[in-house]
């Protein structure tokens, strides 16, 4: 099991760091590897399934995170003095950008179930919200909010 996820990890750190000009926030390579062990871990995959999965969860991984960046752009910060209906146009972008995201997720599925299990899949799903939920509560700990 810890060869597989040796092998694991330097397949995703070649495939990562060679798709990322421009580098990353301040620990964004610290917290994805932390997110590439948990999901490895909650997965169990094989060396097999490693190898074809990887590249796929990087580019499903990438396009969220591109929508993401989207919807948080068009988020109104309080400062702003938007009419109603600027803020109902940027509303209805912000609903069309979460539609696009589970659009990605759907199309992904399928790219996922060539490779993994649906109960691996369902697993990938739970360990990413745990993931995030994980990030939130350490933000929320360094912050002092409860």
């Amino acid at each position: 099991m810890k060869n597989i996820f040796l092998y694991t990890l330097l397949i995703i750190s070649t495939v990562t760091f060679g798709q990322r000009p421009g580098g990353n926030p301040p620990g964004g390579e610290r917290i994805r590897a932390m997110k590439i062990g948990m999901i490895t871990n909650e997965l169990k995959l094989t060396e097999s399934q490693a190898e074809k999965f990887w590249p796929i969860y990087n580019n499903y991984s990438e396009e969220k995170n591109e929508i993401h960046q989207q919807i948080r752009r068009l988020h109104i910060r309080p400062d702003e003095n938007l009419s109603n209906n600027d803020a109902m146009k940027r509303q209805d972008k912000i609903l069309d950008l979460q539609q696009e995201e589970l659009n990605v997720t759907k199309k992904y599925r399928d790219n996922f179930m060539r490779v993994i299990t649906a109960q691996q899949y369902a697993s990938l799903m739970a360990a990413e919200r745990k993931f995030n939920q994980m990030l939130l509560d350490k933000l929320k700990e360094r912050r002092g909010i409860e």
